[in-house]
């Protein structure tokens, strides 16, 4: 029996099956064989330079000093431990392959920190070339340093996969950086799962990265930052819960992002400004973003409400495509494919496609956001409001710029402005959308040139909205299937609701130039709107059942409107028959210019309004069907209407009041009806037939004319003022009015005739009735017609009218000065002579002072105008004083009127005016500098008597030297003064005052009060340069700039491509430097050191264009001019470039023609070809060499060097070289020349990368120094050939041969060292189990290459001899008789040099069961008597292959009776004897057992054969027997119990060892169906034991 394991022991197997791969994974299986393949580093500090290779192991972190440099070569892979960094102070290189690159990974379980680059390291030249990083926190941290870095690949890092801080300016080129953040047991922040973080003001270069399966971000620019990206490609950034989840994320920083793609991100790019201290613009262009599950871009700022006219994000070609769909991470959760929530932005080419939300999104934006060329297709979020549009903008109330614009297939509008979302622009085309094209709800939007077509509701829909204008507006076929778009509002091409609904000053809302054609429904439709101007518009085709212009403001107050609405210029094409061409419903309007045509039923005009407001048409042509309803107005005017032949039906008033002037009928057959609550006044009507005319009840039609009247004298001269009484017989009030200045009264629109329902009236009749001086007339007439009356009035002689121009009452004039007096307007009614009078009440007559000659055709008392005090050649004076002049004025008949004015003439102080410059402030101060002058134009000062006058300056409060006076009366048009503070301190505030004065003492003063402050240098400079590409010198020359007061300058140029040029201090002021191409504004910023002025400066600009440089070509190299085709040829353009290009472009190694910094706009791409006239194009299609190696085919080569900057034609250098034809050239790829080899060694010679470079065909002869035959002979290259070679020092010659008897020997040497002794063990094989009994086969095929093996030693082991036992010294041998166990064997070899070899093996001697032959058994008797001594011999056969057994026993058990005896062996033939001498006491049957025993203790081999013999009494007197049997009976009963106890503990005692026999019997077991039966009664030992055991209980 097998003990089952226990339940421990079962769990102990299954946690060691479940730790061994881990522990395997941990440590080496083989740990010496770990140990020899890697070099384990320690506290390692670097030397000047260390190179690693192969298997690296970093324990804890590793620093490259600042002078030191660590070289890792390709295929090295660095083990990092948990948190270990490699840190580079100095220059890291890593030259990895893209076969074989240099490797990063973690060690163990704890992810490592990944390369660590410190400011010190910048400008050290770290490259990077071909490295993956693994499995780290951070892949690559580069703090203020710039290595350039080629192919990099990080993968799972935790953190961040490249991180700068700094002022970092790496340039990276192909970065792939796979899975950030996607292993993360927990995450304590949000900077978790980074690609690439540019932060601090750092400004990388980078060119091509690829982001894949990116937690949090993929490129996270924040903090200032900058560099040139292009090349970006982002795949699957999602899943971050702490922190917004974008591709690329721009915060507070600058970049230029170019030829950008975003795919499946929870944000595509989002760019946002935080900190309003500092500067937000990112430049973006060629972007395509695609299946972003929330936002495809984002322009966002924190401070919403701070309206700073920053740039946050330009971007050019922008693709948004797929935001919300089903290729989105999650679909249908999306915000907008574009939203922008700052000011700033400006989107160039734009295209949102395919959006399961809306298309652009604006909130919180101004009017520095522009969008040109946008186009937004398929997009839009159903049933979401604002969201269902392509375009939703929302409080912008600084309206955004929109240049250009295509929307379509929008889910709802096309565009959406709502809630103060203003917008403004030009070229809108909106089409083919769900609903309308263009909804405005209370926002304000200025477009100009909007087109909307196909739109399943209406073109533009405008809901209580203010300050509303569209102009030249093209609207078609919107509205949609009416039998799925019921509203009548959505079907309309234009409808304004609510816009306005209260009429103001300002706010209106307009439509001018406006075409629309083609609607489901109205042309236009408005409801409720007021302030609405609709100006030069035309509808035409659209629907046949509604108005083409319909406006309905039928709601009252106070939801309805009140206000007018303007319609001026609107021409109606339209084919409805049953609906009015324009139908206006409960509306106030004012129409000017509007015409009818097509067929319909004409104006359809109900003018009740909530304001009760009066309402006109004016210049209007009616026609239709039904031609003109005008319904409820309460006052309706205009003039010039017409009602046109195509009026086929009425002019109809019901409840109407209308008065209109010059109305027209063209066919004057025009029925006109009203109602009896109706009345109309025609003023000069034209052609009306009112005989026709149908006037119910109390209606009336007025016909109006005009009436002039003239009131003349018997002169025919009008009399003003005269008064006209005007009597009408009928209609109308008499009228009173006053002539005017020529006699005239007009009376326009004066009633003349009254049409009722009984006919027309009789004309009016009118008396006219003037008056003049108590002198009347009258006339009359009939007003039928505009009617022009004569009043003559023959009146007496009438005083003159005396108008009196000059001089004016109360006027002061100079002393002495002219005066003008002139009343030469007067007149006199009867056109009498008239004589004038002037008089003074201090001079008397002053025509009597007029004594000059005066002009002959002119006397002063006829009224001529004339000037005293002016010398002229009437000579009148008046003198100076307080005169009261009085003019007189008579006829001949000596009717006079007369008027007097009060003047005076007096001496008047000096009349300063002054101009100051620098100029005063309002505040009448003068500010200036303390070294300044000031400059006082007295331009304009006078004397008004003419005398001369001085001025001067004078000062109050402000202590100087005494200007003075030099005592002459002369005044300088300038007044000169300058300030002269260069060492001390001028005074706070003084008084600066300006005086003028005459010779009698008048004067006049003018005081400012003076500023002094320290002035700041006034910037100039000089721009020198030889010529205008980027490639010259530009020197700015600021020499001439100085402080006035001396303080210390500090000068800044810079440029508004550049930036920063210089900052220069210690009394520098000039630059010399190169500028990028385009064109700059120099500015020249100067401020000094006073406290006063921190943050102050003053600045210069100028204009500077830079054109494009050529590129320059040269050829460095080759400078040789013959080479063979075998040569391998340098060729370098070395001194070449593009000053367009920055140096960093540009190799490392050589001298290049660049510019020295990243222009403007980034470095020019150059194209760099090398072509030969033979073999073509030298470097690979795409690549720009500027330095290689090549070889040429012989002949005579023109070889040329092109340089392309793409905006020149190419630039070229050329050099001719000759190349002769060469022999092969070998390519010896083992052994590896100057190597070492044992003599042992089958060296295998490959050289099968010789060739042959003129393409011939070749062959390989192959010698040694230490041999006079050749080794090999006219063998090919291409495969390989053995080689053994003796012990020497080898120089073997390769002869190749080609096939025109070229040749070329090219050697290397070999050392062949004698080698030891090589020890080949066959047999025995290590761990190998021998049967028991069986012999050891040795067995060995050693050899030595040098023949000298000298000894050969078959050991034997053993733990307790000092020395092996040597047990053969053959190469074969059998070794026998060994006993069973473990052997520990060696084979030992050694040569004449005492070299040696030993191997060792251990084998296992299998150890055999001792087993019966149990029908061998023999026993000379079964049955003996009782009481007798009888014998028994035992004979049976022992099988044990091993020979081990030497105990073999036979054992007899009676009752309490034992015998037992050894049996022998003594011939060895395997057959054990034996006699046992016994004598039974009693009948029975006693057990024999014979035991063989293999071993000692419990660890013995044990067999057992049991047979059971019988004892029988002899024959005899039974009285004996009752006799013994009664005696004994006593102890019997006694001894019974202890008998039984005792078998019971022996058999179980013996149950027990047999068990423990089977566990060491052989593994062979015999099958249960083919076990020998036992004869007899005989049977198994073990049976017999149990089946004793289990009868005894």
């Amino acid at each position: 029996m097998t003990a089952s394991p226990s339940s421990a022991q079962r769990v102990i197997f299954v946690t060691f099956l479940f730790l061994f791969p881990l522990l395997c994974a941990t440590y080496p299986i083989n740990q010496q064989d770990s140990e020899e393949s890697q070099s384990v580093v320690h506290n390692t500090q670097a030397r000047a330079q260390v190179t690693w290779s192969g298997t690296q192991v970093l324990s804890t972190t590793y620093t490259v000093s600042v002078s030191d440099e660590l070289v890792i070569q390709a295929c090295t892979v660095v083990q990092m431990g948990g948190g270990v960094r490699i840190v580079v102070d100095g220059r890291l290189t890593v030259l990895g392959t893209q076969s074989c690159p240099v490797t990063l990974e973690a060690s163990g379980l704890s992810d490592h920190e990944g390369i660590q680059f410190n400011s010190s390291s910048s400008g050290r030249g770290s490259i990077i070339q071909n490295l993956t990083i693994e499995d780290s926190i951070y892949g690559m941290t580069i703090y203020g340093s710039n290595p350039v870095i080629e192919n990099l690949t990080v993968v799972n890092p935790d953190r961040v996969g490249v991180d700068m801080f700094n002022n970092a300016g790496p340039r990276i080129t192909d970065l792939f950086i796979d899975q950030a953040g996607r292993s993360l047991p927990f995450q304590g922040d949000w900077r978790y799962g980074i690609g690439l973080s540019i932060g601090a003001g750092s400004t990388p270069i980078i060119n091509r990265a690829v982001f894949s399966d990116i937690l949090t971000r993929a490129v996270n620019i924040w903090g200032g930052s900058g560099g040139l990206i292009q090349g970006i490609t982002v795949d699957n950034c999602s899943g971050s819960s702490w922190a917004m989840v974008a591709g690329i994320w721009v915060e507070d920083s600058q970049p230029l992002l170019t030829d950008i793609s975003v795919d499946k991100s929870d944000s595509g790019m989002v760019i946002r400004h935080i900190d309003d201290g500092g500067y937000t613009r990112a430049v973006v262009r060629d972007a395509t973003i695609t299946n972003s599950m929330y936002r495809g871009v984002y322009v966002d700022k924190n401070n919403h409400t701070n309206y700073t006219n920053y740039e946050t994000a330009d971007f050019t070609n922008l693709t948004v495509r797929g935001t919300g769909t089903s290729g989105a991470t999650t679909a249908n959760i999306g915000y907008a494919a574009l939203e922008v929530n700052a000011t700033g932005a400006w989107f160039d080419n734009t295209l949102i496609e395919d959006s399961t939300t809306v298309g652009v999104r604006l909130y919180f934006v101004d009017d520095t956001t522009t969008f040109r060329n946008l186009t937004i297709r398929d997009s839009g979020d159903p049933g979401q409001g604002p969201h269902e549009a392509g375009l939703a903008v929302r409080s912008s109330f600084f309206a955004p710029h929109f240049e250009g614009i295509d929307i379509s297939g929008s889910v709802g509008p096309g565009i959406s402005s709502t809630s103060g979302g203003a917008m403004q622009g030009f070229d809108w085309t909106l089409h083919n959308n769900t609903k309308q094209g263009l909804l405005i709800n209370r926002a304000t939007v200025v477009v100009n040139d909007l087109n909307l077509y196909d739109n399943l509701q209406s073109g533009a829909h405008v809901l209580d909205s203010r300050y509303v204008h569209f102009e030249n507006v093209t609207a078609i076929n919107n509205g949609g299937d009416a039998s799925t778009n019921a509203l009548a509002k959505n079907q309309a091409g234009l409808y304004y609701e609510e816009s306005n609904d209260l009429e103001s000053e300002s706010g209106d809302v307009r439509c001018r130039n406006c075409v629309v054609s083609g609607s489901t429904g109205s042309g236009i439709f408005a409801e409720n709107s007021v302030d609405l101007w609709l100006e030069n518009i035309s509808l035409s085709n659209n629907s046949v059942t509604a108005p083409a212009l319909l406006i309905d403001n039928q709601d009252t107050m106070p939801s309805g409107a009140t206000g007018r609405v303007n319609i001026l210029n609107a021409v109606i094409n339209t084919e409805s028959p049953s609906q009015p061409a324009a139908q206006f419903l409960r509306t106030a309007a004012h129409i000017d210019g509007m015409s009818f045509s097509g067929n319909h039923t004409g104006l359809d005009w109900n003018g009740d309004n909530n304001g009760n407001f009066a309402s006109s048409i004016s210049n209007s042509a009616f026609s239709g069907t039904a031609c003109l309803k005008l319904i409820d107005h309460p006052s309706l005017g205009g003039q010039g209407n017409t009602i046109s032949a195509s009026c086929t039906g009425y002019v109809q008033l019901t409840n109407s009041q209308v008065n209109w002037s010059g109305l027209g009928d063209v066919s004057g057959a025009t029925v006109i009806q009203l109602d009896s609550a109706s009345d109309l006044h025609l003023h000069q009507p034209s052609n009306i037939d009112l005989n026709s005319a149908s006037i119910l009840g109390s209606a009336t039609v007025d016909v109006a004319w005009d009436l002039t009247v003239w009131v003349v004298n018997n002169f025919t001269n009008g009399i003003p003022s005269a008064s006209v009484d005007t009597t009408f017989s009928n209609f109308e009030p008499t009228v009173q009015e006053y002539t005017n200045d020529l006699g005239y009264v007009f009376l326009p629109d004066f009633i003349g005739q009254r049409w009722t329902s009984t006919g027309p009236s009789s004309s009016n009749s009118v008396t006219i009735q003037c008056a003049y001086d108590s002198v009347t007339n009258s006339s009359s007439t009939v007003l039928d017609q505009n009617r022009f009356v004569n009043c003559l009035l023959p009146l007496d002689n009438q005083a003159p009218f005396l108008i009196w121009a000059t001089p004016e009452d109360a006027s002061i004039y100079p002393s002495n000065s002219e005066v003008v007096f002139d009343a030469n307007e007067s007149w006199d009614l009867d056109d009498d002579e008239l004589t004038f009078s002037w008089t003074s009440s201090i001079d008397g007559n002053i025509l009597s002072s007029c004594t000059g000659s005066g002009n002959p055709l002119w006397d002063l008392s006829d009224g001529v105008a004339f000037t005293v005090n002016s010398n002229d050649v009437w000579g009148c004076t008046l003198s100076d004083g307080i005169h009261l002049i009085t003019l007189e004025l008579c006829d001949e008949t000596g009717q006079c009127v007369s008027q007097s004015r009060t003047i005076e003439l007096v001496n008047l102080p000096p009349v300063l005016v002054v101009d100051f410059e620098p100029s005063l402030n309002p505040w009448s101060e003068l500010i200036m500098p303390q070294t300044g002058t000031v400059n006082i134009s007295t331009n304009g000062t006078y004397d008004p008597e003419g005398e001369p006058v001085a001025c001067t300056i004078e000062f109050v409060g402000y202590i100087i030297s005494d200007i003075g006076w030099d005592g002459t009366y002369n005044c300088p048009n300038t007044l000169t003064y300058t300030f002269d503070h260069t060492t001390e301190s001028p005074p706070a505030l003084f008084e600066l005052r300006v005086k003028v004065w005459d010779e009698i003492g008048n004067n006049a003063t003018r005081s400012v009060d003076v500023i002094l402050y320290n002035e700041l240098p006034e910037p100039v400079f000089e721009i020198q340069r030889q010529g205008n590409e980027s490639q010259e010198l530009v020197t700015l020359d600021g020499t001439s700039t100085t402080d006035p007061e001396g303080d210390e300058m500090t000068v800044t140029f810079s440029s508004s491509l550049d930036g920063t040029l210089a900052e220069l201090t210690n009394g520098s002021t000039s630059w010399s430097g190169y500028l990028s191409r385009g064109v700059h504004t120099i500015t020249m910023q100067v401020t000094d050191d006073r406290a006063e002025h921190v943050n102050q400066s003053r600045t210069s600009s100028a204009l500077v264009t830079v054109d494009n440089s050529l590129p320059l070509a040269v050829i460095e190299s080759p400078s040789l001019t013959t080479f063979d085709s075998s040569e391998l040829i340098e060729f370098s353009a070395n001194g070449s470039g593009d000053f367009d290009a920055a140096c960093d472009t540009f190799p490392m190694d050589g001298t290049w023609h660049c510019a020295p910094f990243s222009p403007h706009g980034g470095s020019e791409f150059l194209v760099v070809t090398w072509t030969s006239d033979l073999d073509g194009r030298l470097t690979p299609e795409g690549e720009d060499w500027l330095i290689f190696e090549s070889r040429l085919s012989p002949g005579t080569h023109l070889v040329t060097l092109y340089l392309d900057d793409g905006i020149h034609e190419p630039v070229t250098a050329t050099v001719g070289l000759e190349v002769v034809a060469s022999a092969p050239v070998l390519g010896l790829v083992s052994p590896v020349d100057g190597s070492s080899h044992p003599s042992s060694a089958v060296l295998m010679l490959d050289a099968s990368e010789s060739t042959d470079y003129d393409n011939d065909s070749f062959v390989m002869t192959l010698r040694t120094s230490l041999e006079d035959d050749p080794l090999l002979v006219d063998v090919s290259p291409l495969v390989s050939h053995q080689l053994n070679l003796r012990a020497g020092y080898h120089v073997l010659t390769v002869t190749l041969k080609d096939e025109t008897g070229m040749s070329r020997d090219e050697t290397f040497t070999l050392t062949i060292n004698e080698s030891g002794p090589t020890l080949r063990l066959i047999s025995p094989e290590n761990r190998q189990s021998i049967l028991p009994g069986g012999s050891v086969l040795l067995e060995e095929a050693s050899f030595d290459a040098d023949n000298d093996l000298v000894t050969r030693e078959w050991r034997l082991w053993s733990a307790d001899k000092s020395f092996p036992e040597i047990v053969s010294t053959s190469s074969i041998e059998e070794l026998t008789g060994l006993s069973p166990g473990e052997y520990h064997l060696s084979l030992y070899i050694e040569d004449s040099q005492g070299n040696w070899e030993e191997e060792h093996v251990n084998i296992t001697i299998q150890s055999s069961l001792p087993s019966f032959v149990r029908e061998s058994l023999f026993l000379s008797d079964t049955t003996f008597p009782a009481g007798e001594l009888s014998e028994l011999n035992i004979s049976i056969q022992l099988e044990d292959a091993d020979g081990t057994t030497k105990d073999v026993r036979a054992n007899l058990t009676h009752n309490i009776q034992q015998w037992e005896i050894n049996l022998t062996d003594t011939d060895g033939d395997g057959v054990w004897e034996g006699v046992l001498k016994w004598r039974p006491e009693e009948t029975g049957r006693p057990s024999l057992k014979i035991i063989a025993r293999d071993g000692e203790g419990q660890s013995a081999n044990v067999d057992i054969v049991t047979r059971t013999l019988t004892v029988e009494e002899i024959e005899q007197d039974q009285r004996v027997f009752f006799m013994v049997v009664g005696t004994t009976a006593s102890f019997g009963i006694i001894g019974l119990l202890a008998f039984m106890i005792s078998r019971r503990r022996r058999a179980i005692a013996e149950i027990d060892l047999i068990a423990s026999w089977d566990a060491f019997r052989a593994p062979e077991q015999r099958p249960t169906e083919d076990k020998t039966p036992l004869e007899g009664n005989i049977m198994d030992g073990t049976e017999e034991v149990q089946s004793e055991l289990d009868e005894s209980m």
